[in-house]
């Protein structure tokens, strides 16, 4: 597949090097201008246009070359997968239909023909009207919840005929409401899951071409690793959102609620809060955006397109038709303009918080993700407000209430900038390489932390679990190898070693882009030479979470780049000497977990959840133990989300895997005072192979 490029597909290295991110999170803020509605005349994604973006993935990607037979079986595969990834639509002979076509699709691409696409997405759509309508017939009266019966949770085939598909169904709807009817009782639980289920048929019903040939091109880059994508423009600029960690709009965090576009949250600092006039638990009914079309109706819309018709530029206006409920009970309706604006998300930023532990005073930063000020990296400016700049920010603080040891909290964090990963590593180095890098021609390159400074020497606890990955690993297994932190909590991080390269498409025909392609181009190794991929950065010290039960990680993920090792890179010697304390440090730990009630408690839902995920089902009865049990868990979760939300609050009382990973770090703050300030055993100052 070597034809030419058209001018569109001329693609321009504009966001640079991505360690990070586990797929494309679609990030639901009223923010930055976007193309909305249906597809711009004409398509951006027309048939020879996706035979042009598969060749831009062949010409980069890390591994593959040309798109062969194994390439093209994948694909169809995938394909299918794209567009029901639940196995709630497709029946098995949809797919044995079409099966002649499974390794033709490189030919069809090659030739530009893309009417298999159509072909397969017309069945699709045949299939949701049938689903959608034995869904209402469903939903139309009440379900039996004294009949013991259970729902496969487990992975699913394809079904084999209608009548299977039917009841997979009927269980499933049957779960939801189950789980929804709580306190409002079974009618209303039907209510809004119909309403659901008919926004989902209608959203189906509204792709456009654009949106069906992208699922295609996905299903190919997802064919070559589980990180390779393909962006439509709105979600390029959700990505560049995401990883920039600010945004230009109203400011305001927005959810689907009944039918409703409803007011989470007022984003500090933003448009919306300064301007006073928008609540929270406020309905979006109508907008215009101030685009020319006029107001539009945003009832019983997506989200996600509600929120594009919501975006907009810095300075530009919007005008919000809005529900509240008056001092009388009675709904009024309010029109409030907003002048968008440029803000912040502050809840992703860097935070810390300085605690007493028996005696010691400790500092926890926490990190959410590797965000990047894109906007100031390409001006060359020196200091820009990224992730490595705010975790400095942060340690400085610690630094002025005198902490005597920092835990880095990088739970949760999917990775981010490979440039930010570096600088960040850098803070608690005194220089040294901190990662290296293999691209397609299988060139080394090492990465360094140039500058000699070392903000934050003392005593360095690292805490992870499975959903740490990329540049969270890039740091955690760079501060593990020069022995400058012990790494604790869940047994591993998730395993992703793979560097992508973001490559826009400029814009044609109006548009400010056409999208962008997220390429794996690179794998990373450790300093030592040791690679994450797959199986993650190990913890020194286990702290258990209830994330042991799960199979979470890059190794359950289809078509995996395999685990290897390199050299370890030139100039690296081992700094630090905490591997010393490890041994003495991991006994207490398991002591004082040993005699823990919370983590006895925590170790029978760990064994309960691995028992369930075993048994691959759950039960669909409900008896009057089992309905108090899921009613207790759901208040339980929502205090902890309630908690979660609060984004001044770094350390939760709730949080026992961070109360234990602070034991540590006092017990590591102990030992290096009894040892002497940053000493320990002789480290033999060089790396193991």
């Amino acid at each position: 597949m070597g034809s030419p490029l058209s001018r569109s597909s001329k693609a321009r290295w504009v966001l640079g090097l991505i360690s990070g991110g586990l797929g494309i999170t679609l990030v639901m803020v009223a923010s930055g201008a976007s193309a909305r509605g249906k597809t711009q005349n004409p398509p951006l994604l027309t048939c020879r246009e996706v035979r042009n973006r598969v060749d831009i993935f062949f010409q980069n990607h890390y591994v593959f070359r040309s798109f062969d037979k194994e390439l093209a079986r994948r694909s169809y595969g995938k394909f299918f997968e794209a567009l029901d990834p639940g196995k709630f639509y497709f029946l098995k002979s949809d797919l044995n239909r079409f099966i002649k076509y499974q390794d033709k699709i490189d030919e069809f691409v090659a030739k530009a023909d893309c009417n298999f696409i159509d072909e397969i997405h017309n069945v699709f759509l045949t299939r949701v009207k049938e689903r959608s309508a034995y869904a209402d017939t469903l939903l139309n009266k009440p379900f039996q919840f004294n009949v013991a019966e259970e729902m496969s949770v487990g992975k699913q085939e394809w079904a084999t005929d209608a009548n299977q598909l039917d009841e997979r169904w009927r269980k499933r709807i049957k779960f939801q409401v189950m789980t929804m009817k709580d306190p409002d009782g079974e009618p209303k639980a039907r209510e809004r899951l119909k309403r659901r289920y008919d926004q989902i048929r209608k959203s189906f019903d509204e792709m456009n071409s654009d949106e069906v040939n992208n699922l295609f091109v996905n299903a190919v880059s997802l064919s070559l690793d589980p990180h390779s994508t393909h962006l439509l423009p709105v979600e390029q600029e959700d990505f560049t959102i995401r990883m920039g960690n600010q945004l230009e709009g109203i400011g305001a965090t927005l959810q689907e609620v009944d039918g409703y576009i409803t007011v989470q949250a007022l984003i500090a600092g933003g448009a919306a809060q300064r301007d006073g006039r928008l609540k929270a638990g406020d309905k979006i009914v109508a907008v215009d955006s101030g685009d020319g079309q006029g107001t539009v109706d945003l009832i019983d819309m997506e989200l996600s397109k509600a929120v594009r018709l919501i975006r907009g530029k810095k300075g530009t206006r919007v005008v919000l038709q809005v529900l509240r409920n008056s001092d009388t009970g009675a709904a009024e309706r309010v029109t409030i303009p907003i002048t968008r604006d440029a803000v912040k998300i502050a809840s992703a930023e860097a935070k810390s918080e300085a605690v007493e532990l028996k005696g010691k005073k400790l500092g926890v930063v926490r990190l959410p993700s590797f965000y990047t000020d894109f906007n100031c990296r390409v001006r060359f400016l020196r200091e820009c407000g990224g992730a490595a700049l705010h975790v400095l920010r942060e340690l400085k603080k610690m630094n002025d209430a005198k902490v005597e040891g920092v835990l880095l909290d990088l739970r949760n964090n999917g990775g981010g900038d490979l440039g930010e990963s570096i600088q960040l590593t850098g803070l608690f180095i005194e220089e040294g390489p901190v990662v290296q890098t293999v691209d397609r021609r299988r060139s080394r390159r090492p990465l360094m932390d140039s500058d000699p400074a070392q903000q934050y020497a003392g005593p360095l606890v690292v805490l992870i679990n499975k959903h740490s990955a990329s540049a969270s690993e890039i740091v955690s297994g760079a501060l593990q190898d020069y022995r400058r932190a012990v790494v604790v909590g869940d047994s591993h991080t998730y395993g992703k070693a793979t560097v992508q390269v973001v490559q826009e498409i400029p814009g044609t025909n109006g548009r400010q882009t056409n999208g962008a392609l997220k390429i794996t181009q690179q794998k990373f190794y450790r300093p030592s030479g040791k690679s994450n991929q797959e199986i993650g950065v190990q913890a020194d010290i286990v702290i258990p979470s209830l994330l042991e039960a799960s199979d979470v990680g890059e190794k359950e993920n289809d078509y995996v780049l395999k685990n290897d090792a390199i050299h370890q890179s030139p100039g690296f010697r081992v700094t630090g000497r905490v591997d010393g304390y490890i041994a003495a440090l991991a006994a207490a730990s398991k002591d004082r977990i040993s005699q823990s009630k919370e983590f006895a408690e925590l170790k029978e839902k760990i064994e309960k959840s691995r028992k369930e995920k075993d048994r691959a089902a759950l039960s669909l009865l409900e008896d009057a133990k089992s309905k108090a049990e899921r009613i207790k868990n759901k208040e339980k979760e929502e205090l902890e989300l309630k908690e979660m939300r609060d984004e001044n609050i770094v350390v939760r009382k709730s949080d026992i895997q961070m109360g234990e990973a602070l034991n540590v770090l006092r017990d590591l703050v102990e030992l290096s005072n009894q040892r002497g300030a940053a000493a320990g055993p002789q480290s033999s100052g060089s790396a193991r192979p």
